[in-house]
């Protein structure tokens, strides 16, 4: 029995890579269950049959380590997969009292390893038998901060490309935008954080020359919502910027979309980058983190170097005034996402719960 334990109240790009591994794990019928918090999108979207609910109030809460142990011992669970930061201890310390259950922690993000005692002791640590990286850029920085490079194997995150198959029509987008045809639309999906950089996004826009015909969406909620929308109107682009707060149409917008952009200075791998290449839509992206790994210079897109808002601003120019260009490039992204199909996602996960397990 494998054990998912997912510390998440929200629902963001790691719990969407659950939710693709749990399915492609019961297409094989290997067994699992996951524990998360009581109330959390992940459990309203976890079959019940499957969800232990567990409140987990932080990495110290000796209540939730004891429940997770008398559920490791009552379902015969044999492996842990941590999912979250603060999964990843609270899994460490159920190891002190289940010391034969092993243990796998995905790493999702490209930040070096602090310093302090306590986050040396979460990864230097021989009760964690493997590391999966969802990059190889995590993995070096792993390895540099002194992990065990045996320990640490590279799983690319993956999207069910099929999501994405389905037509649809985006006239209810553009009257409910009021955006007129003929108008090429940016978007970026991602939360309104510090790493995920939309306002070199924005600086980048006010480069643009006025007299083009274009509308960026900026989809997604965050702490620094009213920081962003402040310096739009600082940088006068409040008629080109569109914030959506979060949204249930995802797929819809991405078919709303001409153009994806995405200027983090860190970042994993960047899930919403393949699922804009699903959907045939050239990228005018940096290379913070991960995101050099999926995209194929001067054929799906442009990379610019973080925070390069220059450089972001003539890619963009380039796709706005060019549609054979966007066309190519799109098409080019559509066959070359492939690679990132969850279902390799899942075949290699598999593999690594055998090298520890055996066969199931």
């Amino acid at each position: 029995m494998i054990l998912h334990l997912n510390t998440a109240h929200t629902w963001r790009g790691g719990e969407q890579q659950l939710q693709y591994l749990v399915s492609g794990l019961e297409k094989r019928k290997i067994p699992q269950i996951v524990a998360g918090q009581p109330g959390s999108e992940l459990e309203k979207r976890i079959a019940s049959s499957r969800f232990f609910p567990v409140r987990m109030r932080g990495e110290w809460d000796i209540f939730c380590i004891k429940k997770l142990a008398n559920i490791i011992k009552s379902e015969k669970v044999k492996l842990i997969h941590a999912h979250t930061a603060k999964a990843h201890a609270i899994a460490l310390y159920v190891k002190l009292v289940c010391p034969d259950v092993k243990l796998i922690v995905s790493r999702r993000v490209d930040f070096h390893i602090g310093r302090n005692f306590m986050s040396r002791w979460k990864y230097i640590n021989r009760r964690i038998d493997k590391f999966l990286t969802v990059s190889g850029k995590i993995r070096d920085i792993l390895i540099e901060d002194g992990v065990d490079p045996e320990k640490v194997i590279t799983v690319y995150s993956g999207i069910e490309t099929s999501r994405f198959e389905k037509k649809v029509s985006t006239a209810h987008l553009y009257k409910e935008f009021n955006i007129k045809k003929g108008t090429v639309i940016i978007g970026n999906v991602a939360a309104l954080v510090d790493h995920k950089d939309q306002a070199t996004l924005l600086k980048a826009v006010s480069l643009l020359p006025s007299k083009l015909k274009f509308k960026v969406f900026i989809v997604g909620e965050g702490e620094l919502e009213n920081d962003l929308k402040q310096l739009a109107s600082a940088l006068k682009i409040e008629d080109k910027v569109v914030f959506t707060g979060f949204r249930n149409d995802i797929p819809e917008l991405y078919k709303f979309f001409h153009i994806f952009a995405l200027t983090s200075k860190e970042e994993g791998l960047g899930t919403s980058v393949l699922d804009a290449m699903a959907n045939s839509l050239p990228l005018a992206v940096t290379k913070g983190g991960g995101i050099s790994e999926m995209v194929e210079e001067g054929q799906g897109g442009f990379l610019a170097e973080v925070r390069d808002s220059v450089q972001i601003a003539r890619i963009l120019e380039a796709f706005i005034k060019d549609p054979a260009l966007r066309k190519r490039y799109g098409a080019f992204n559509k066959k070359y996402v492939e690679r990132f199909h969850v279902k390799n996602t899942v075949a290699k996960t598999v593999m690594i719960y055998e090298s520890l397990l055996g066969p199931f």
